[in-house]
């Protein structure tokens, strides 16, 4: 996926995740690290 088509999916499951927020994701931290791997560089900005 392009830069924006990544920007527009994590802000729109973000939205959605918002909505329904009772407590931390479980193994949010696993799932951010491989989001991370997987679009070096393109995260760290808004992180």
């Amino acid at each position: 996926p392009s830069d924006q088509a990544l920007e527009k999916m994590l802000y729109l499951a973000s939205m959605n995740v918002m909505k329904k927020w009772t407590q931390r994701y479980k193994n949010w931290d696993r799932v951010l690290n491989q989001l991370t791997i997987m679009f070096e560089g393109r995260l760290e900005p808004y992180l």
